[in-house]
């Protein structure tokens, strides 16, 4: 999440996901096991939302990452969707997606984060393989140069 909009943005649709809850930033930085100070950098868009708190978010109240991060689909996902998704894979792609950005120069705008995580899922739940051995696909190769 690199561009002043891109924080803009996330940063709105946090505080969002914060007032639909009905918590304060206390409360809020305290069920995601964050410092208050953290958590309102996030709000506030002087930090990137980090992979752990996105992964938080969803654990603790099913928001979905695609939709703080591009504003596309839901900010709260269906329970029924919520457990179909194999968390196992989705923690392997996020580590992948990580480790990817670390070698990047600047780090991914977040539709492109977003587009790559739902990519490499779709991609493991399909061939049945982990998010490591699909980067070794010539065409994921190609998406994350």
């Amino acid at each position: 999440m690199s561009s002043t909009s891109d924080h803009a943005d996330y940063r709105q649709r946090l505080a969002q996901v914060r007032e639909h809850l009905d918590l304060s930033q206390e409360k809020m930085a305290r069920q995601l096991g964050l410092s208050l100070r953290a958590y309102a950098n996030y709000e506030r868009g002087e930090r990137a939302v980090p992979l752990e708190l996105l992964r938080a978010l969803y654990k603790q109240f099913s928001v979905d990452p695609v939709w703080l991060m591009t504003s596309e689909g839901n900010m709260i996902l269906d329970r029924d969707v919520r457990y179909r998704l194999d968390q196992k894979t989705l923690d392997g792609v996020l580590v992948v997606v990580e480790r990817i950005e670390q070698r990047l120069e600047a780090p991914l705008d977040a539709k492109k984060k977003a587009r790559l995580i739902g990519l490499l899922y779709e991609q493991c739940q399909l061939l049945g393989a982990s998010a490591e051995h699909i980067l070794k696909d010539s065409r994921i190769s190609r998406l994350t140069r």
